[in-house]
This record gives structure tokens, C-alpha cells and sequence, in this order.
């Protein structure tokens, strides 16, 4: 009951300060237009990288590197499920780390502009906002 009460005053602030709040959206998204996010996995015996997949602040793939490695190893049916699953995985976390970084990213502009905090909101895209539980 209280979330709720909780979300209709935030609700109420985000009507009263719509300019404002329009304002720090279009910041949110110009923020994270440049901001991307990394993941690296399946190392190779030698440290480096098997897969690589960066992700936008937008929520796109932006790129996926495979080590030559690890395609020559996905010749056969188990290789190339084995490929699919590090792929999936890779993917996978890299949406999860742009998510957090666009949570974050709206959380700071919520509290600069005052906006109390609106239950839910962490759960919107799936994710936590770093810091919080």
C-alpha cells in the first residue's frame, strides 16, 4: 500500500516538473549514446579473450569478437553448442551491465532533479541500480 503512495507522489513530482524532467531525459539519452559496456570471456590459454561483445547504453549489441580459436574449435556439433552457449553468455551479461548503467544513469537524474525514489523503478528493464538491493 505504501508503494503505491509512494508512486503516486512521484507520479505528482514528475507532472509538476515535466519540463524539467523532459530536460534530463534527453541528457539520460545523450549520455548514453557514448557509453558502452564490454564483456570478455572463454580466455584462451595465453589470457586473451575467446569472445568479446560490447553493448550500447541504448541496449544494443554493438560488436561480438570471436578468437579464431575458438572458431576453429566449433567444427563439429559439441564446438559449435558449446560456441552458441559462450555467445548467449556473453551477450547476455553485456545487456545486463548496459541495463545497470542505464538505471544508474536515470536514478542520478531522478534524484537531481529531487524526485523521491519510485518503488519499482529498479525492476523496470530487469536489473538493480549499482548500489542499491
Amino acid at each position: 500500500m505504501f508503494d503505491s503512495l509512494k508512486a503516486m507522489g512521484a507520479m505528482a513530482a514528475l507532472v509538476k516538473n515535466k519540463e524539467a524532467v523532459a530536460e534530463a531525459f534527453a541528457r539520460v539519452l545523450r549520455e548514453l549514446e557514448s557509453r558502452t559496456v564490454t564483456v570478455e570471456g572463454a580466455r584462451q590459454p595465453d589470457g586473451t579473450p575467446g569472445i568479446v561483445v560490447i553493448a550500447s547504453g541504448k541496449l544494443e549489441i554493438v560488436s561480438i569478437t570471436l578468437a579464431p580459436a575458438l572458431l576453429a574449435a566449433s567444427g563439429d556439433d559439441p564446438g559449435r553448442a558449446r560456441l552458441q552457449q559462450l555467445i548467449s553468455g556473453a551477450t547476455n551479461a553485456a545487456l545486463k551491465r548496459a541495463k545497470e548503467l542505464l538505471m544508474g544513469e536515470i536514478s542520478r537524474e531522478a534524484k537531481a532533479l529531487g524526485l523521491p525514489e519510485m518503488p519499482g523503478l529498479e525492476t523496470l528493464l530487469g536489473t538493480t541500480v549499482p548500489g542499491q538491493t
